[in-house]
Parts: structure tokens; C-alpha cells; sequence
């Protein structure tokens, strides 16, 4: 099965991309070549924090623990361990420094 993903980039450049349901987000958006930042892809660093502005997706048996309650409640997640349950509308990525 795929989902779609409605990436908002902010400078006009939206883009409707295809992922597999069992592929990871982050993998999906840099095969479609969206620049995304990325350090772990364990969801420990929180480098690729992005913006879910509608739909669900799923961590699984991960916990992204470089998400912090804040972030959850403005509707933060991290596609480097998130795979779509449905189809999905992302945000551009937020710069985080740590």
C-alpha cells in the first residue's frame, strides 16, 4: 500500500510524493530529493523535526525520544523513525540546534 505526502516547503515549491506504507518518511523525502536535515536517523537527535500538519503516522516499536512534550503538542514528529498510517501534510522541517 502507499499513502501520499503533501510536502509544504514555504517557497512555492509544494510537491505530492509516494511512500510505501513500511518505508520511513525521512528515506522517502530524500529519494524524492526534499533537503532535509539528518544526524542519528534513530529519532534520538531531533535534527529532522517537522511539522505534521495532517493525517497520522507511526513510530511503531521506536520512541522519539529527541521530541520533547512541547514539540508533540505543536504537532512535531520525526519522520527519521515514522512511517505514514495515512495519507500525510508536512510542513517545512524546523532548524533545531541542540
Amino acid at each position: 500500500m502507499t499513502h501520499n505526502i503533501l510536502h509544504l516547503s514555504g517557497d512555492n515549491n509544494d510537491q505530492w510524493l509516494l511512500v510505501h506504507q513500511d518505508e520511513l518518511i525521512l528515506e522517502a523525502l530524500l529519494e524524492h530529493g526534499v533537503a532535509i536535515k539528518q544526524a542519528c536517523t534513530n529519532g534520538v537527535c531531533g535534527v529532522c523535526l517537522t511539522p505534521l500538519l495532517k493525517g497520522e503516522i507511526d513510530y511503531a516499536d521506536r520512541i522519539p525520544r529527541g521530541l520533547n512534550e512541547k514539540e508533540k503538542q505543536n504537532g512535531y514528529f520525526l519522520p527519521c523513525i515514522a512511517k505514514c498510517k495515512t495519507a500525510i501534510r508536512i510542513g517545512p522541517p524546523k532548524v533545531k540546534l541542540r
